[in-house]
């Protein structure tokens, strides 16, 4: 079970969400490596996500962007010869280069729509995912052609069942 302190929620609100599958095994190796040796003694960081040493990960989109570059799914452009690699600076033109790949809180976008194509109910979905409102929780979930399509394949199945039934006329 994950429990989230009011004060670490984006909405001040305290919730708590079973973990099961993969998320909860990354969560269970992140507990065991809460042990760090500070000055030659053994002890417990406070934080699941710390820097070798215990203390606290400073600025997490820097940490993310360069676990994402390491993970080969992000890379840095430079915007002036557009060429790309895993350097901040381009070698090329010496320019600062501009990060491109996964972000975080998209993942919030991904889980929302996870959950309803899964056919958990929204309630259930807005509760995992900490949205209060029905409009917020729906600009999270993302409506693309696949969905489209798949609308109207049930919609001609549909059709086609229903034609096949005869009606029969009353006297």
């Amino acid at each position: 079970m994950l429990t989230l302190r009011g004060e670490n929620a984006k909405n001040g609100e305290a919730r708590s969400v079973p973990l099961i599958g993969e998320l909860a095994g990354i969560l269970e190796r992140r507990k065991a490596a809460r042990q760090v040796k500070v000055n030659g003694v053994l002890q417990m960081s406070e934080f699941f996500f710390h820097r070798g040493n215990g203390r606290q990960v400073g600025e997490f989109r820097k940490a993310w962007q360069t676990a994402c570059l390491a993970a080969g799914v992000a890379q840095m452009i430079c915007p002036q010869c557009e060429s790309s690699g895993i350097e901040k600076r381009c070698p090329t033109c010496k320019k600062a280069r501009k990060y491109s790949g996964k972000i975080f809180h998209s993942f919030r976008r991904s889980a929302c729509r996870n959950l309803t194509q899964a056919g958990v109910p929204q309630q259930v979905a807005m509760r995992i995912s900490g949205h209060k409102t029905d409009s917020m929780f729906r600009r999270y979930n993302i409506v693309v052609t696949d969905d489209l399509r798949t609308a109207l394949q049930r919609t001609e199945q549909y059709r086609a069942t229903a034609a096949q039934q005869k009606v029969v006329a009353m006297r």
